[in-house]
């Protein structure tokens, strides 16, 4: 753009005008006009490169620094806590080569922060961790996981699709909408009217500025809205649009101040609207023909149940059907007689709304807390009717919250009420946002459950939308496709557990054994809390299943469990040796089988030795003999689960009723690369942990299962792999009474 304004510039003043004072540039010969515009490219190129090549970004533990100029340097530090928004900006010639522009809005009068050029991976990175860090979490740069799922909407892997507006949507609600229709309208009929007096060539200064508006608002309204996505992210939500230029804009959640919902009158039958937002920092954009720039629009088109996703996302909980709606009196007519019966308001204990409008219908909505001031105000006519409107002050936006024409007392009671409440609104997230967990082995017992609040809240989900438990996490729906997983409190080094975990995941991927195998999307800690979001596995859990089952089903379903035991065989391992792969400085290999799984042991057993020597005679006598006999197991090692059991294992139903197993999730510090016949042991005696009638005779069963589809080995490996599971889940005394007691049935068979 700057190369054509150049030639524009230079060749208006260059060209001749035919008065024959100047040559012009025609003058100079062709040859002479393309060394012109070649040395003006080179110069452009050069200085741009320059540009990019002296830009330098540093991170601390503290904030971004960016560091520009060639010759004259600039540095700009950027607090984390100051960082409000992060954007990327693919300008279309940028995305042809794969790369973007990072924009970091850090408000207070600050203007944009721009990083040209970033690969589009390294500013997907860049933007996820600046966000974590703004809101307080503690997380790592450049791990796998942050790259853009399509290029066409600059969706993260993690990131989960609310809204999605469809181009033909897009298209039929921008000819349908009031600003559209008005400027055709306007600019039909000076068109008519100045044809008519047949003056067009004299009212072409203003007809053409009308037209250029209307194209204008075509490329506002389509081109930039185009493939608009909005979707839930972990630190937000998160708009994608443009057509050819492609912006992902990230909205935290907790910086959006206010909520219009708009419905023009030709959008009724169709049950149309659209939904605005006023955000921190952004001020009003709503107008602005830079098709980069940060937008109000959160949905440009949307229907009842879009708008209802979109409402959930922002305030989780929330039931606007549920406010109650005062009007206005009706001697409000005299001053609003073209929409009086539209006026309402009302309050509840989180949000305050106002309607009005009848060609364009609008709903306001303002949580408490984003109320900056009150206002009343009266005019002439107002004070004669006894009227007054009430005026919610928040932040620069299309959000403009006024409650029109109320009855004076009832105005001067809502300012007071709103006072009040926002008071007190603002008073609760102070102390929420005081309230750190802390470390539950500290004596605080609620620790936990403040932490996991703080992710929840952070997702916008709650307890309704727990799909499972275990020992490590606690497992939340995020959608169909994707989990969330809350690691516990106590549980050991979940940070170095997830960075072991997604490199291991990430070389089963292209691995085809017949199961679907987890994944990590993204990870992060909030408040002490460390999350991870999970590919959700099709199907449920085997162990809920078994339970409703009938016997001929269920032992279908264990063939294709034992099955899947084997499969895992399969999957590639990152050692070749005898070795523990997760865990504690992992992966670590051992010159034996016996000192793989002794160490394994000794990891458990100074914490429940006192308990097993009271509780199971001859203990010492049966750790020697699973001692002798591990020294003696040979075979090649493969990779084991550890810890494969119903409640780790997936099953679907297929449409003729035939059950399958399709997945394995929840690997952890019990995975090595071992004796593969562990997992055919685990498979058989895990199931008789499960609490359903005939449990016990489907273990059995599927014993003699084993041994016929695994050889005679089973029948030897099976007693001795019983110890070595009672041994190692003995510590779970602590918290499973009903696991303790099946090790210590293991250890005394």
């Amino acid at each position: 753009m700057v190369l054509l304004a150049i030639v524009v510039g230079v060749g208006r003043e260059l060209i001749p005008d035919g008065s024959g004072d100047e040559p012009g540039i025609v003058g100079l010969g062709l040859r002479w006009i393309l060394l012109g515009v070649a040395g003006i490219v080179v110069l452009a190129a050069a200085a741009g490169f320059a540009s990019w090549y002296f830009t330098r970004y540093v991170i601390d533990d503290e904030e971004l620094r960016i560091e520009t100029g060639a010759i004259f340097k600039n540095s700009k530090r950027v607090p984390f806590e100051r960082v409000q928004s992060v954007d990327i900006i693919q300008q279309f010639a940028a995305r042809i080569f794969g790369l973007a522009e990072l924009r970091i809005e850090v408000g207070a009068g600050d203007s944009t922060i721009k990083l040209r050029y970033l690969t589009r991976q390294q500013a997907g990175s860049l933007r996820d961790y600046l966000l974590s860090r703004a809101h307080g979490d503690r997380v790592r740069i450049g791990e796998p996981g942050a790259t853009s799922a399509s290029v066409l909407t600059d969706l993260s892997v993690a990131d989960q699709a609310l809204v999605t507006v469809s181009p033909q949507r897009l298209v039929v609600g921008f000819l349908l909408s009031s600003e559209f229709l008005f400027s055709v309208a306007a600019l039909v009929i000076a068109l008519g009217v100045t044809a008519w007096f047949d003056v067009v060539g004299f009212a072409l200064a203003g007809l053409i500025p009308l037209a250029i508006g209307l194209v204008s608002m075509i490329g506002r309204r389509v081109f930039q809205m185009f493939n608009f996505t909005l979707a839930q992210s972990a630190r937000g939500v998160r708009v994608t649009r443009g057509l050819f230029n492609l912006t992902s804009q990230s909205v935290p959640v907790n910086r959006i101040q206010g909520i219009r919902v708009l419905q023009p009158i030709l959008w009724r039958r169709l049950g149309w609207y659209r939904v605005d937002v006023n955000v921190l920092g952004y001020g009003s954009s709503e107008g602005s023909d830079n098709d980069t720039s940060a937008t109000s629009v959160l949905v440009p088109v949307a229907d009842g149940h879009d708008v209802a996703v979109t409402l959930g996302r922002i305030l989780p909980g929330f039931d606007v059907g549920q406010v109650e709606l005062h009007t206005s009196p009706r001697r409000a007519r005299w001053l609003r007689p073209f929409d009086f019966w539209t006026l309402r308001y009302g309050t509840d204990d989180r949000v305050v709304i106002t309607e009005h409008g009848w060609l364009t219908h609008i709903r306001n909505l303002v949580p408490h807390a984003k109320t900056q001031s009150v206002r009343l105000s009266q005019g002439p006519l107002q004070r004669r009717l006894g009227l007054a409107d009430v005026h919610l002050d928040i932040t620069r936006g299309p959000v403009t919250p006024i409650a029109h024409q109320l009855d004076a007392a009832a105005a001067r009671a809502l300012i007071l009420s709103q006072l009040d409440l926002a008071r007190a609104a603002r008073a609760a997230d102070r102390i929420r946002g005081s309230l750190e967990p802390t470390d539950p082995a500290a004596g605080d017992p609620t620790a936990d459950d403040r932490g996991r609040r703080l992710v929840l809240e952070r997702f916008g989900i709650g307890e309704r939308d727990r799909v499972g438990s275990g020992g490590e996490s606690e497992v939340y729906g995020l959608g169909p496709d994707r989990v969330l997983r809350i690691y516990r409190g106590g549980h050991e080094a979940p940070a170095d557990m997830i960075a072991q975990l997604r490199p291991l995941y990430a070389g089963w991927s292209g691995q085809r054994i017949g199961l679907e195998l987890p994944q990590i999307l993204d990870a992060g800690e909030i408040s002490g809390r460390w999350f991870s979001v999970d590919r959700r596995m099709s199907g449920g859990s085997l162990s809920t299943w078994l339970a409703g089952a009938e016997t001929g089903a269920r032992r279908e379903a264990l063939l294709g469990y034992l099955d899947a035991a084997g499969r895992i065989q399969q999957l590639p391992s990152p050692v070749r040796g005898h070795a523990r792969l997760l865990g504690p400085g992992s992966p670590r290999e051992f010159d034996t089988l016996v000192a793989l799984l002794t160490d394994q042991l000794l990891r458990i057993l100074p914490a429940s030795q006192t308990r097993l020597e009271a509780d199971v005679p001859g203990i010492a006598a049966t750790w020697d003999e699973l001692q002798v006999w591990l020294t003696a197991r040979q075979g090649v090692p493969r990779l084991v689960h550890g810890d494969f059991c119903p409640p780790n294992t997936y099953v679907s139903v297929l449409p003729d009723g035939r059950p399958v197993i399709s997945g394995v999730g929840d690997f952890s510090p019990h995975t090595l690369h071992a004796d593969p016949m562990m997992d055919i042991a685990g498979a058989v005696m895990f199931l008789e942990l499960e609490d359903y009638d005939g449990a016990a005779e489907d273990a059995a069963w599927l014993s003699g299962q084993a041994q016929t589809r695994f050889g005679p080995d089973v029948a030897e490996a099976l007693p001795m792999y019983r110890r070595y599971f009672g041994f190692y889940f003995s510590n779970s005394f602590a918290f499973d009474p009903a696991l303790y007691d099946w090790c210590r049935r293991q250890l005394t068979r």
